[in-house]
């Protein structure tokens, strides 16, 4: 898919085109649309480095309860 952002809202919001991305994927992101491979691929990074993406803005890794139980357990396991 290709996003098309018009030139002069471009202009406005004062981002480069790699700055929207982000802001998209992260947006996606806490929305959980998307997960941090997915954010990652729309960023053109990998997990690791949209992790990294996500903390330049203030944003947190989405890790709830569940997450850690299944950690634990896989821990647990190991």
């Amino acid at each position: 898919m290709k996003l098309d952002v018009n030139d002069e809202v471009a202009e406005c919001l004062g981002l480069s085109e790699k700055e929207l991305l982000e802001v998209l994927a992260i947006a996606l992101y806490k929305l959980e649309k998307i997960n941090g491979v997915q954010g990652g691929k729309i960023t053109g990074t990998s997990e690791i480095e949209f992790h990294g993406i996500l903390g330049k803005y203030g944003q947190f890794i989405n890790y709830d309860e569940d997450d850690l139980e299944t950690d634990l357990k896989s821990l647990k396991d190991f």
